[in-house]
Parts: structure tokens; sequence; C-alpha cells
């Protein structure tokens, strides 16, 4: 026995160094610059694989708002994944914000790559029926992997039953 918890001692030690290289994998997002993360600063081992990140913006505005919490979920992902720390990220949007969704939206083209890039690492972007439905939008004309919820603001309550933290980025 007394030799099982030093072989289980050394394999944790073990499992805990090769958790923390030196130098880590960069991710790259459109319009998104790097920040480096000083060495020893992290949150004490409080994300891991058996305790992932769960996160739900809801963004109405199609501006500041917006921008701030594609920044926020990137550099999220940019701290978590090369880390190899799962998290699931869903960006809610109803209001206005659902007019960038519009996959043939001149006005905000300029969001595509960056919802593209974010769904290439698992983003989960929900449009709200109730917005498309008051705004006389199409669902046709939304980015394909985007999906049509009920309504925003249910979506919302039901992740933070579901124990997302809520990030509602205001201006």
């Amino acid at each position: 026995m007394k030799y099982s918890l030093i072989i289980l001692l050394m394999s944790f030690s073990t499992a805990v160094f090769s958790a923390s290289p030196g130098k880590l994998e960069v991710i790259d997002f459109p319009n998104i610059p790097e920040i480096e993360v000083p060495n020893g600063l992290n949150y004490g081992q409080f994300f891991t694989k058996q305790n992932p990140a769960k996160i739900v913006f809801g963004v109405s505005d199609p501006g500041h708002q917006l921008k701030e919490s594609l920044t926020n979920a990137v550099y999220t992902i940019k701290y978590l994944k090369p880390r190899g720390i799962p998290y699931e990220i869903e960006l809610v949007l109803y209001g206005k914000a659902i007019l960038t969704a519009n996959s043939f939206s001149e006005d905000y083209a300029s969001y595509a790559a960056l919802y593209n890039e974010l769904n290439k690492h698992g983003v989960v972007f929900s449009i709200c029926n109730n917005t498309i439905v008051a705004l006389d939008e199409s669902t046709d004309d939304l980015y394909s992997y985007m999906k049509v919820i009920p309504a925003g603001i249910l979506q919302l309550a039901k992740k933070q039953m579901q124990g997302f933290a809520y990030i509602h980025n205001t201006k």
C-alpha cells in the first residue's frame, strides 16, 4: 500500500508538471491581437478537465456589446484550449444583434470571419426566434451553423440553470 501511494503521488506530480508546459500553442483569430499571459498568472487549477468552463453570453446590441462579447470568447479560448481545459461557450443573440447573423448582410460582414473561426473552435451561436419574427428577418439567411431557439431570454435562463456563467457585457 505504501508503494502504491508513492507511485500515485509521483504520477500526479508528473501530470501537474506536464499540464503546465513552457510554451503554449498560439491560436489565431481574425483582428484579435495576442496577449501573453505572464508565467505564474493562472486560476490555481480551478479549471480542469473535470471542471470545464461553461459560459453563455447574452448579446442584444450589434455594436460595442457584441464586439466585447466576441473578444471575451476569443480570449477565453486562447487561455483554456492550449492548456487542454475543456469549455462550452454559447452566444445568444437577440434584439438587433441578430442582424449580424445574416450571412448576406453587408452592414455586418466584418463579423463573418470571426464568427466562422469561433464556430470552428466549438462556440455555439443561438438566435432568438422572437426577434427574427419581430424584425421580419429570414432564418434562411443565417450562417448555416447558427441555430434558432424559441426565445433568447429563456435560453439564457436555461443555460444558467445548467450551471453556465452568464456574461452580459454593457456599453
